[in-house]
């Protein structure tokens, strides 16, 4: 068990973590004044706030990854996803934190 407020610890990326990596690829290249062919979620980590965070590692190429941080709001409230923040230049081995 984590820490309370704490990420907890990384799993591989299930389909819904694809999709929500996926759903934020343009504002990542946007952010990173990157273009990716590739844009694969391969690992993840979560921190329940009011909604929640997730810490994704996304594959973007041969042995190079980026890091997205994605707010998912409570269902209720009926706000947008929102990205973070997107770190480049990371390889499989970075952690994510």
């Amino acid at each position: 068990m984590n820490m309370p407020g704490g990420f907890d610890n990384a799993k591989e990326a299930t389909d819904d973590v694809k999709t929500l990596a996926n759903n934020m690829k343009e504002k990542v290249q946007e952010q990173l004044g990157e273009t990716f062919e590739t844009f694969d979620a391969v690992l993840y980590t979560t921190q329940v706030v009011a909604g929640t965070n997730y810490l994704i590692k996304v594959k973007v190429g041969d042995e190079k990854f980026v890091h997205i941080k994605i707010y998912v709001p409570l269902p209720f409230r009926n706000a947008p996803n929102e990205l973070l923040s997107a770190e480049g230049d990371k390889a499989f081995l970075d952690p994510l934190v």
